[in-house]
């Protein structure tokens, strides 16, 4: 199962991609998906495949960041 991640928005670019940063890791996505206002750098996104899919507020992303990492990492 793929699930999304938290990640802050570093950059926006004009052809609507962007570079988002999780845990330090920075990855470029798609910002186009999201249904709202342009996002800008600060903003903090919902991540999957590739696409920011939904802004959220910093207080929702912290928490949710909160709840992920004191989860123990799952073992298949």
């Amino acid at each position: 199962m793929c699930l999304g991640t938290i990640a802050q928005v570093i950059e926006v670019h004009a052809d609507g991609r962007a570079v988002v940063e999780d845990h330090g890791k920075r990855q470029l996505v798609l910002e186009m998906t999201v249904s709202d206002d342009d996002i800008t750098p600060g903003d903090w996104v919902v991540v999957q495949s590739g696409f920011a899919l939904e802004r959220i507020s910093e207080k929702e992303a912290l928490e949710a960041l909160r709840i992920r990492d004191s989860q123990p990492e799952a073992t298949t």
